[in-house]
């Protein structure tokens, strides 16, 4: 039945609702991911150890730049629109001020969220690195600010390999995912 769906060796890429259902049955992982985040007045680049769990908070780790690693951002929230960050034994609890989902904080959060949950628009192929990767397209077009994801997708591990993040068309956060497991 699952070769139906993804191709068994073809250049078929998994349909939608196979990553979907992948990712709704992965109860954890642990990945490192390199962010880009261009808000248009700078440019500001991070690398954090991410571990999700589906059935518990996820943590996010600063591990570079050197002057803020170690910071951790506990996140909760059904679409992880609650977090909390940690520190040196003081935490500080955000609200909903930013757009959910499109922050250094809980990108990879969102993005987990949408790969289990949500429903691409568009499904295609791209290569990355080498790999064919499956590509999916998320968008929010019913609210604003417009929202736009396109993750790149191993089509062999279904690890992701990159995404890109876009607010009212403006490309805001680029994760790559230099380890998933």
């Amino acid at each position: 039945m699952l070769c139906m769906a993804v191709g068994c060796g073809r250049d078929v890429p998994p349909a939608g609702e196979t990553v979907r259902a992948h990712f709704d049955g992965l109860a954890a992982a642990e990945m490192q991911v390199k962010i880009l985040s261009d808000f248009g007045e700078s440019a500001l680049e991070y690398q954090v150890d991410y571990e999700y769990n589906k059935e518990d908070n996820d943590l996010l780790t600063v591990t570079a730049p050197a002057g803020i690693a170690g910071v951790q951002v506990e996140i909760s929230g059904a679409h992880a629109d609650a977090f909390t960050l940690r520190y040196a034994g003081a935490a500080l609890q955000f609200d909903a001020d930013a757009v959910p989902g499109m922050t250094p904080a809980d990108a990879i959060a969102g993005l987990m969220y949408d790969l289990r949950a949500g429903e691409p628009t568009e499904v295609g192929t791209e290569d990355v690195e080498g790999v064919k990767a499956v590509t999916l397209h998320y968008e929010t077009a019913d609210r604003q600010p417009a929202l736009e994801k396109t993750v790149w997708i191993d089509p062999e591990t279904f690890a992701p390999l990159y995404a890109e993040l876009y607010c009212d068309g403006q490309r805001q956060l680029a994760l790559t995912f230099q380890q998933f497991q």
